[in-house]
This record gives structure tokens, sequence and C-alpha cells, in this order.
């Protein structure tokens, strides 16, 4: 049972506020000024949510909630006020409070307030608990990601060589991670190289090592990462992109466990693990000659796939949390929440850069967004447009999924005027005669649907 601690003077308004919340099945415990409140939770037993008036006998509801973060007892918190200066919902939003309540509000608003609050809490106690477990957390809940965790937990013990799968930005580096730290070798060096990022011609030196005085600028001996990786694991992404002739090289490490160094003379014993990935096919590779099947084998004796975002809706809002409140520490901003509607959006969204793309949209709402963040902050290339057409409309894969006549309607206005506007090169005189309307009425609506000209 959900748990709320109100904090309100006035007893009419408190009992109608318990009354309207309890009938929504939430037990309440009901008190008149922060000092009952602080006792409340000093006793141990933290409500689940915490909705204060501003205006209280003795310290204020600011006041409480500044004392409650002192003393790390601030629970979920809501603040509700008629009158509160500009400066007391700053200070509050900054303490951590998670939404402002302006008075009069209605029984709806306080509802979405209420269940909004509860729902961000959740995420970020999720959230936590993934940044407090070992090793670098694999994020998700979803029915695939499910699978994907009890393969892992299944292939990581063994010494099986592992082939890792996937789209391009599904996370396939944190799978190869989540396989060594699960092996007997997690306290053994684990060792990355992108077979797609080094020249064809520096890939041979960098696996096997070289001699002194083999190639023109070879000043000293250099060990190879398969003998840095000596007991450990080496993880080779995008091995898709191998060159053929390194193929058979690597072939002869992974059948007899040694190497030998450009330049070398002699062979040298390693034992390592080796985990590869691609978002390649390499069967169709093997196919077309171009990638070894043999060394296709003997790669993929424990073929592990990573689920697109696209089969994952259910972790998105869990995803979002977590980069939110990871990009919104690392530029000193306290953690934002973003708005339900804004939310359904981009669950909507069928990420073609997958988590990558989601990462990466997190960083700019933090910087770019509001707080909360809303549907005006996400940018237009989030809309589909429709074939054939300069605009689209809202994506919607579905058709039992809708968002607020409102919300549509916003967003093909500012779609259609983003490509109106790029069709006369952001001309604004042109583009008001296009649209058979005022210069100034299209810089007003240009500036209230933030839309912004690309650099």
């Amino acid at each position: 049972m959900t748990r709320i601690l109100l904090v309100e003077d006035d007893p009419k308004i408190r009992l109608n506020l318990s009354l309207q919340l309890e009938d929504e099945g939430f037990t309440v415990i009901a008190v008149s000024d922060a000092e009952q409140a602080l006792d409340r939770l000093r006793e141990g037993a933290a409500p689940d949510l915490l909705l204060s008036d501003v205006r209280l006998p003795g310290a204020s509801g600011v006041d409480l909630v500044r004392r409650l973060v002192a003393e790390k007892l601030l629970p979920p918190t809501i603040i509700v006020s008629g009158e509160a200066t500009i400066s007391e919902t700053v200070t509050a939003l900054q303490l951590g409070v998670h939404d402002f309540l302006e008075k009069p509000f209605s029984r709806a608003r306080l509802l979405q307030s209420v269940r909004n609050c509860l729902k961000c809490a959740a995420l970020e106690s999720r959230v936590r608990e993934l940044e407090q477990a070992e090793g670098t957390p694999l994020l998700g809940e979803s029915p695939a990601m499910k699978r994907l965790k009890q393969q892992i937990a299944k292939v990581a013990p063994t010494e099986g060589r592992v082939l890792i799968l996937g789209e391009s930005g599904t996370g396939k580096e944190l799978v190869a991670r989540a396989v060594h730290g699960g092996s007997r070798r997690a306290d053994k060096p684990f060792i990355k190289m992108n077979c797609a990022a080094i020249p064809a011609g520096l890939i041979e030196s960098e696996l096997f090592g070289h001699m002194r005085g083999a190639f023109t600028g070879a000043h000293a001996d250099q060990p190879g990462l398969f003998e840095e990786a000596n007991g450990g694991t080496l993880f080779l992404d995008e091995i898709g992109d191998m060159d053929l002739n390194l193929q058979t090289r690597l072939l002869r490490v992974l059948e007899d466990g040694v190497v030998r160094r450009v330049g070398g003379r002699k062979d040298i014993k390693v034992d390592v693990r080796v985990v590869a990935a691609t978002h390649r096919d390499l069967k169709q590779l093997t196919g077309d000659h171009r990638f070894r099947e043999d060394l296709y084998f003997r790669l993929a004796t424990l073929p592990l796939t990573v689920p697109a975002l696209a089969e994952r809706e259910g972790d998105i809002d869990l995803l979002l949390a977590y980069y939110l409140d990871q990009y919104s520490r690392r530029n000193g901003y306290r953690p934002k929440t973003i708005d339900p509607a804004a939310s359904k959006i981009l669950r909507a969204y069928p990420w073609p850069g997958n988590v990558r793309e989601l990462r990466n949209l997190a960083e700019r709402l933090v910087i770019l967004g509001g707080d909360p963040i809303g549907i005006d902050d996400i940018p237009g290339d989030i809309f589909n447009p429709a074939p054939g057409a300069e605009t689209g409309l809202v994506r919607l894969p579905a058709p039992n999924r809708t968002i607020p006549l409102k919300t549509f309607k916003t967003q093909c206005e500012k779609e259609y005027l983003e490509a109106v506007m790029r069709g006369h090169a952001w001309n604004y005189a042109e583009a008001a005669d296009a649209l058979e309307i005022q210069r100034t009425y299209l810089h007003r609506k240009i500036t209230q649907l933030k839309i912004q000209r690309p650099k």
C-alpha cells in the first residue's frame, strides 16, 4: 500500500485532500506542521511520498524540505502553494522536489502529479540499484532482455567462445563485459579492439605484437593484444570487417593457443578467451567468400543476439531515467524528469540507432530541454515524415496507440513549419509569403514552437 505523508495546516483542506487520496487507494498520514512531519520521518518508517503546503505555521514547506535534505530523509516530494514566490519555487526544485502544484488545482491534476512523482521515484530507485550493482549494468527488464541475461548467466562461467550479434548501438560491448564479469577470468584483463576502426595494415601488429625493426617505425619490441589479454578476455568488435589474411592468422591462434609477433621467430603461448561481435550477417559473408567459414564456426560456439531497442519498448522509460540521471549529474544539474506525454512519444519511436541514439538524445534533452522535459523539447527528427511528403504525422506504430489531439496538432504544425523554412533556406520573408501569413506572426510561431535553425 502506497503511503503519503500530507502536511497541511488548514483542517478543511487537509481532510479534503486526505479523502481524495484515500479514494484512490493511498494510505494518508496527515499532520499540520513541519515539526510533526519531521518527527514522523525521523521515526524511520519513510512514506512513499511527501505532499506539503508551503505556508505552514513555524517552518515553511521549503524549510521542511531543506532540513530533510540535510538529514538525508527527503522522500519523493510535491510542494503545494497558492502564493509561493518564484525564488521559493526555484529553491524547492533545486533541493530535489519532484513537482510544484499551484492552488487551486483539480483532483485530476493532483492525482496525475502524485502518480508521476511515484513513477519517477520508482525509476530513480531502480537506477540506483543498477549503479550499485557489480560491474557494468545491462539495463532492461523486458522479456527480450531477461532472456539475454539468462543466456549470459549460462554462457559466462564456461570457457566457450562467444559471438555477439546485433544491430549497431544495441550494447554488444556491455554484453561482452558481462560475459567477462561472470567468468572465472573476471579479475584478469578485459582487452577490446574494434576491427573496423584500425587500418588493415596495423591490425596484425596490434593483435600479435611486433619485434624491433620489423617495419618502419618499429623502434622497440611490442607485445600484442593477445599477450596483454593473457589469462583474461579479448573482445574483437566488428569481427566481420577483419581482413581475410588476418582471419587466417586469428584461426591459428584459436586452434593452437600461440601467437607469433610480426618479425618474430618464436611462438608465445597465450591463454585467452575470445569474445567477438558484429552487426553483419557472417553466414552471408561466408557465402560471399568474405569471411572464413572455419573461423565462423570457431567463433560462434556460443552465439548471443542482443535485441534491438524497437523490441524493448518496456525498457525505454528505465533507460531514459538512467541516462537523464547520468547526464544531469555530469553537467551539475539536479536529476531531470520527463513529462508522461513526451515519454509516450519516445516509446512509440522505432529508435533506428538503438540505445546509442537514446543515450545521445538524453544528453541533448538534459542540456537543452526544460524540467520536466516536455514534448516541445523533443527534436523534430523523432517524428516520421510520410512517404513522398515534405511533412508527416506523429509516428503511431499501432492503431490502438494514441496521443492527445493538441499534441498531434502542435507537432504537425512544428514539423510543417520546419520543412517550409528549410525549403526557403530560412528566408522568413519568402516563407511568410508562401504560407500567406505575416512575417511577424511567422517569427512568433517559430519562437513559440521552439524551432531552431540548424547550424
